[in-house]
């Protein structure tokens, strides 16, 4: 017998089709466009890595995401274009056709629209890589088949959230905007509650919750493909699956529930009002904090001005939208905003207070099986390139601990410095002999904090996970020593011998290192460019620039037995001669331009003695606040090199002159 009840219908269908089908035809086109065609391209140019197009995600990624992310949120507006109008609403549900039916049938039309030229592009595709032959050992059939699978994931996603959120509003435009809000707000929340707590909680980090926020976008996720390895795991592609799932059950949930005079309205059910109001006021709450407490310099006073009005801005804006009129300014509105601002006062009271002892945890000594301390930025990327950053020295342990509890007893000096100049960003993570990790990140005055920083910074375990440092472990093919200063001179060492003799100078200079010695701001004689092959890598890597500093005498040393050393730096018979003049900087300097400065001195004296020059040049750096007297250096061919020197380093009968 057959059944009365049909889960889709093929008039509906075809309805679609004879109406929407040019979606089909432009998602064709378009990703013509942006894989097989661009391709063809690569091949005909005289200069292309093949290799850089490992996989087919890399190719014109930026038009990619531009079609993925707009084409299917186009079709899922346009099939459920009828919800949104007072008269088709009507007269689409008034046939005698269920809605789970109605619901299923769109749905059907959007999947066929939307994934025929996907599989049709992939056919595509195959006959075109297989006639390209520099593609065929790296855009293997399997790869195509990886990429057909992931586009076709993610458009479902996009076309089932579209839909799923069409569901819950009455307006196109509305649906269009709270789509594309629905997939940057997770990353957009975590990252400004992240951002409020970072001056809220004195101590806490956002380390391990920055390097995972591009995980909550598919959009960005897209966009910084190339910095991966693995352009989706496993797990990432299970959790879209899911997301696919749940926004079909969603949507046609909401679809049954739905009542047909909500056409027209900004939020089709009223349960949802509330949160939409609500969280539209706690998101611009926190954008106005985060805003004041960058241009106030922490300023408590305009952070929480930036709270009160970035949360009235929200509330009133949300209530706009919600009744559609600019005419809400009665009190029984803004009850809500006061209910809103009792709880708001109350959990920012207890963070302030921490209630919770967050600011003054601290695990104990035989807790602490490992520890890191350094910037965090660096922490990062040593992790992503699998290089362990954690120590098990229990010295080194101590010496951290040691550090951390002084900080915390120092917690209102610290905070209390406000000058950049003298702050540096370090986090110190413990890991825990429970496999937990334990982390906190301070703001310190380097120059207040020298006695306890110094066991730290200059032990080997915090020097070894340097930039400078873990870079020589690396397979360097090549050394290129580029003097700082107005010279067109450089040495470049190929030789695998004298390039494994200099690299063990550069790191006994590393590993010898004082705290002075990490935080001067005394110009280096030049700087070191390394260029490796990295594991992972098949062509050339330029690593980080290493300074070569003056407190390098390793380096120097080999350099000069070698006879490098005329070539890699500015030498005291380069030097015709110096000027000296002295000027008092302004408070409220802009930029810090040498030239100009040295040029508004009033009193010069010049220094021709070699003596004297050497100790000028060994004392010279280009760019320093603290100075008040500055230099310029004219080198024999004419070029002349500005910069400051500080005041020990002047003859007392200069500096009885240029009062």
């Amino acid at each position: 017998m057959k059944s009365k009840k049909s889960f889709f219908k093929n008039g509906i269908i075809k309805q679609d089709f004879r109406q929407h089908g040019w979606i089909s035809i432009v998602y064709f086109i378009c990703l013509m466009f942006a894989i097989p065609l661009e391709l063809m391209q690569l091949a005909t140019r005289d200069y292309v890595v093949f290799e850089d197009y490992k996989n087919y995600l890399y190719v014109n990624t930026e038009l990619q995401i531009l079609f993925l992310f707009t084409i299917p949120v186009a079709a899922g507006l346009l099939l459920f274009r009828y919800l949104q109008n007072e008269a088709s609403v009507d007269m689409i549900h008034s046939l005698p056709i269920r809605r789970v039916t109605l619901y299923v049938s769109h749905i059907i039309s959007g999947l066929i629209l939307l994934l025929l030229p996907i599989v049709l592009m992939s056919c595509v595709t195959f006959f075109v890589t297989q006639s390209i032959e520099e593609f065929h050992s790296i855009l293997t059939p399997s790869e195509l088949l990886s990429w057909t699978g992931i586009i076709t994931l993610l458009t479902c996603m996009l076309f089932f959230a579209t839909v799923a959120v069409g569901m819950m509003t009455g307006m196109s435009s509305a649906q269009a905007i709270l789509t594309y809000i629905f997939f940057f707000l997770p990353i957009g929340m975590v990252a400004m509650v992240s951002y409020n707590l970072s001056f809220l909680l004195f101590g806490f980090s956002s380390i391990f919750i920055d390097e995972k926020l591009t995980y909550l976008s598919p959009f960005l996720r897209f966009v910084d493909i190339w910095n991966t390895k693995d352009p989706f795991s496993t797990l990432e592609i299970f959790i879209y699956i899911i997301i696919v799932i749940c926004s079909f059950f969603i949507g046609l949930g909401l679809y049954k529930a739905r009542q047909l005079e909500s056409a027209t309205d900004v939020i089709a059910f009223p349960f949802l009002k509330p949160v939409f109001k609500y969280g539209v006021t706690f998101c611009s709450m926190t954008l106005g904090g985060s805003y004041f407490s960058v241009t106030g310099t922490l300023n408590w006073g305009w952070i929480i001005f930036g709270y009160i009005s970035g949360a009235l801005i929200g509330y009133v804006v949300a209530e706009m939208i919600l009744q559609k009129t600019w005419r809400i300014f009665h009190f029984r509105v803004f009850t809500g905003f006061i209910g809103y601002s009792i709880i708001f006062i109350i959990i920012l009271f207890s963070i302030k207070t921490d209630l919770i002892d967050f600011e003054k945890k601290l695990p104990r000594m035989d807790q602490i099986s490992e520890v890191y301390f350094g910037d965090k930025y660096q922490m990062q990327e040593l992790l992503s390139d699998d290089i362990e950053v954690y120590s098990d020295s229990k010295l080194y342990i101590q010496d951290i601990r040691n550090l951390h509890e002084y900080i915390i007893g120092q917690q209102d000096l610290i905070e209390a410095q406000t000058d950049e100049k003298y702050r540096q960003d370090m986090v110190i993570a413990y890991r825990l002999n429970d496999g937990r990790t334990f982390i906190r990140e301070y703001r310190l005055p380097v120059e207040l904090m020298k006695d306890k920083l110094t066991p730290v910074m200059e032990a080997d375990s915090y020097k070894k996970i340097l930039p400078e440092y873990t870079q020589l472990q690396e397979n360097i093919l090549s050394i290129k020593i580029v003097p700082n200063g107005p010279v067109a001179t450089q040495v470049m060492l190929t030789d695998q011998k004298e390039i494994e003799e200099f690299s063990n100078a550069i790191e006994k200079d590393l590993l010898s290192q004082t705290l002075d010695d990490l935080v001067q701001s005394t110009s280096p004689w030049g700087y070191i460019e390394i260029s490796s092959k990295a594991t992972f890598e098949e062509h050339l890597y330029e690593g980080y620039p290493i300074e070569w500093k003056k407190s390098f005498d390793e380096t120097t040393k080999w350099l000069d037995e070698h006879g490098y050393l005329d070539d890699a730096r500015i030498n005291i018979e380069d030097l015709l001669k110096a000027e000296i003049t002295k000027v008092n900087l302004p408070k409220d300097l802009e930029y810090y331009n040498p030239d100009e400065l040295f040029n508004s001195g009033e009193q010069f004296s010049t220094i021709t003695d070699k003596k004297l020059l050497l100790n000028a040049l060994e004392q010279f750096t280009e760019y320093s606040e603290d100075h008040t007297y500055f230099i310029k250096f004219t080198l024999k061919d004419g070029n002349e090199w500005y910069g400051s020197i500080p005041a020990e380093a002047i003859p007392t009968d200069i500096k009885n002159k240029l009062k």
